[in-house]
Formats: C-alpha cells, structure tokens, sequence
C-alpha cells in the first residue's frame, strides 16, 4: 500500500514539541506545524527567566540524546544556555521554518467526518490537520493565588515565570511567596542587593546540595574533538542519575530515613537558628516531593536581613501581605513563587473528542492517558509529557524522546492505511489500573504535600518506575490496543 501524506499539528515548542517535530522530520514526516504562543522555541525555559534560573538535571544528559552540546558552561546549565541550545537544535534539525510563532491555541476538535482535527487559534485562525500532538507541558502556566486584595497592593508584583525586569530590586523590600523550586534559585540570587528579604514558606521542601561546578575550557576542547566522549560522559551522567529509580519504593524506607537524616545535618551545619531549623525541616519522607538541590539556599534564610515565615498568606493590602496567623510583611515588592497549574493538563485549550466529549470535562477528577500518551475517545492526538510521565529519577529528555517515537510510529501507520487511531477504553483503564497499584507501593503515596496528586490522593504527574521501563514499555506501538476506525 503506498503511504499518503499526513499532516500533523504540534501545539507548544519546548522540549516536547521540538522532540516531536525532529522526530517526524528525521523519520520522513514533513507535512507538520508547530504552534507557539511565544516569540522563541523553549517553552519554560524562554518564559522562567528570572534571577539565578538553571536546570537541576545535569546538562549532559538534559539534552536530546542526538545533539549532545559540549559547551555547557557548568554541570547544570543555565536558563540563557538552555533556551540557547533549543534555538540551536530547532535550526539545526531544519524545525524553526515550520514553527508559528506568536500563535495560541484556543480549541481543537476532532472531526468524524475526516479523521482529523480541527485546530482554532486565538485570532479565529482555523485549520485542519490528520494527526494533533500536545505538547504543552506541565508547568507552563503559572498559577497566582485568588486572594483578597491583590489589587491594592501598592508595589510591583508579578509570578515568577513572568518576570519584570523592569522592577529594580535594588535596596528594596521584597516578599517572595513559595519555598518551591523557583524560590530556591531566586531568593540566593537576589539576596545580595536587596535591603530587606521576607520568604514566606507554605510547606518545606528537602533540599540537597547541587554538586556543581564550571567547565574545564580543557575538558570542552576534549568533548569536541575526542569522537565518542560526549557520549561517553552523557551516558554516565544517566546512569547515575537512573541507578536512583529503586528508591522510590517503599521498601527502600531505610534509604530514604538515611538521607534524612543526612539533609537534617545539612540544615544543622548551615543554619544557626534553632527555630529556623525547624521551620525549614520537612515533616514528610525524603523523595515523595520534589527534591530541591541548593549550596545557598540555607545559608542566605539564616542571614540577616532575611527572614523566613512558616505561614501562608491570607490577604494582601496596600502596605503588603497578611499572613494567616495575623503578622504582616510589610514590602516593596512581592514575587509570587506559587508554581503552575500542574494538573490541568492542555488548559485553557478546549478539547473535544469523538460524539462532543469534553476531554477537561472528563479529566475533572484528575487527568489520565494510555502510557501518558494517548486518550481513548481522542483519535489521532498524541500527548507529550502527559499524565504520571513526570521525570524524577533521571532527564525528561530522554521520555519525551520515547513518546516522540511512539507517536511517529502510530502516525506512520496512518500514512500507510489512512484512517483514525483510538486507544481502546478496557486497554487505557487496564493500564491506569497497573500504573495506581505500582504507584501504591512507591513514596509518592505516602502522603506528601505538593502537585503530584490530585485532592481524592490519585498521583497523576510522575512515573513511578525506572526510565528503562518506560522506554521498554513504549518501544513499539501495540495496535492491538487501538480501534483503527475511518477507513475507506
């Protein structure tokens, strides 16, 4: 059967649509636009660019594993060096051309009558396409809390994925809401120029030390001109990072306490306050929330001027915040570090599947997918970055390259016999099913704080297995599990 050309939608240009146009690209597939709101490939690492942004996977292997870079400047690069490094890999790989830029989704529908889908964009553009791949991520759109008085604030204030770098912060009293990963990087790096720094901490967060360091100009010269090495330190760099996959489980409690009780001399070697100890001292098991990395994060919450409160925020006024207990922190300027709608996957995009089913209708009690990839009832759209494929243990570079190669293979097989692909309902519950009892038996339901998890306990951001799994898992697309319906 000779194949036919299939044209393909891919919303969002981050590392998740870039590792899906490059893969349709490097596989045959051309007939494909990438619509991006921004003006620049990146996603959160064109939006995150405020003071002291990096990546704390190490840059080796927080990148596409066929553009190795050999120029990072450090172990884990930085906010400018990573967006830098997709504008480079979108040209290099021949992708910029077909990106529209300054372009938002609004709607996609899927169409009975063609197989296909409808894609609407923000300025009522429409257009049609065979195959629609979503990947706007999990964290890019960031979330500010609905409190009483924001308005009246009479200082600057903005979220943390949108800084103004406008506001100079020189000299300023500065209120920085959220202990998260955002504020981790922030609050050091701002510390210095500031006159007076209150960070106000919803729930603490185990913070280990990033073993970070510069790049030898010798060692860079060595990764350029010695065949092999870039992928040899790649490659070692991953499996460290992947030998952490086993303790996650439960049974690795003994581990996960040692830690613990590591990181708790951390905060006794860098913090001299008593009470500050045990402000910043999580009262939950190491590795079932995020585990942030800083040198500087303990050492500047025990300087002076700063200071840190174990409350939220009930209000805001003129004059700054009011906090849940009563006190109030008076400031200049306030930089909300409250993270993004994690959960909502693909909002504020309406999606409708096949009969008019709405997918965030459907997703209300928390999202889910087949392998975090496809939706039953949504034929021909592929998610990267979906439901419980949150990366923890090692890159999520290495996933979305996974999922990019199981989408292309769905998409060729349209190529060669038309038609739409629906994962099939009893395949997609039976492996939810699977996915919830191993997530049971890992840390992540135990009963941490954080975005993991919808409010009934169900995880839906991370994958609770090795990255080895996952790649065996979605090796090769099981058609079996999919009605293949739209054939003529």
């Amino acid at each position: 059967m000779t194949s036919r050309a299939v044209s393909v939608a891919i919303i969002g240009a981050g590392f998740g649509g870039l590792a899906a146009a490059i893969e349709l690209d490097r596989h045959g597939i051309h007939e494909y636009t990438v619509f991006e709101r921004g003006d620049s490939v990146g996603g959160v690492w064109r939006a995150n660019s405020y003071p002291g942004a990096a990546c704390d996977v190490p840059s080796p292997t927080y990148s596409f594993s066929y553009a190795l870079e050999t120029e990072w400047s450090r172990r884990f690069g930085t906010q400018p060096e990573i967006h830098a490094y997709l504008r480079r890999t979108a040209d290099r790989y021949g992708v910029t051309p077909h990106i529209r830029f300054g372009a938002e989704v609004t709607a996609a529908a899927f169409d009975a009558e063609t197989g296909g889908w409808r894609v609407e964009l923000a300025d009522g553009t429409v257009s049609r396409f065979d195959v629609l791949i979503c990947a706007t991520g999990q964290l890019s759109r960031p979330k500010l809390p609905d409190l009483a008085g924001m308005d009246s604030f009479a200082g600057a204030q903005f979220h943390s994925a949108e800084w103004d770098h406008s506001v100079d912060l020189t000299g300023k009293r500065v209120a920085v809401v959220g202990s998260g990963a955002s504020a981790v990087q922030i609050v050091p790096a701002i510390a210095e120029r500031v006159a007076a720094l209150e960070v106000v901490q919803r729930s603490a967060y185990w913070v280990g030390n990033k073993w970070d360091h510069r790049t030898n100009p010798v060692v860079r010269r060595l990764l350029r001109r010695v065949p092999g090495l870039a992928r040899w330190q790649h490659n070692a760099e991953w499996l460290w990072y992947e030998a952490r996959a086993p303790f996650i489980a439960r049974w690795a409690e003994p581990v996960q306490i040692g830690f613990e009780w590591w990181l708790k001399f951390k905060i006794r070697r860098e913090i001299r306050d008593p009470e500050l100890r045990r402000a910043v001292t999580p009262d939950y098991r190491f590795g079932c929330n995020r585990v942030l990395l800083s040198n500087a994060w303990y050492p500047t919450l025990d300087a002076p001027h700063v200071r840190l409160h174990p409350h939220g925020v009930a209000r805001v006024d003129e004059e700054g915040l009011v906090l849940s207990d009563g006190s109030t922190v008076a400031a200049d300027v306030i930089v909300w570090c409250t993270g993004f709608t994690a959960s909502e996957y693909l909002a504020p995009i309406d999606v409708t599947g096949r009969d008019g089913r709405k997918l965030h209708q459907e997703w209300k009690s928390g999202p889910y997918a087949h392998l975090g990839i496809t939706v039953s009832g949504y034929p021909n759209m592929f998610l990267m970055y979906g439901p419980n494929t949150g990366s923890l243990t090692n890159t999520i570079t290495f996933l979305l390259e996974k999922q990019a190669r199981y989408a292309r293979q769905a998409i060729q097989r349209l190529a060669r016999q038309g038609g739409w692909l629906d994962v099939r309902r009893e395949a997609q519950d039976a492996y939810n099913t699977r996915l919830q009892n191993t997530l049971r038996t890992t840390v992540f339901t135990t009963g941490c704080p954080g975005w993991y998890h919808t409010s009934d306990g169900t995880v839906t951001a991370v994958w609770p297995g090795s990255h080895v799994a996952y790649a065996r898992a979605t090796r090769e697309v099981d058609f079996g599990e999919y009605e293949h319906g739209g054939l003529r």
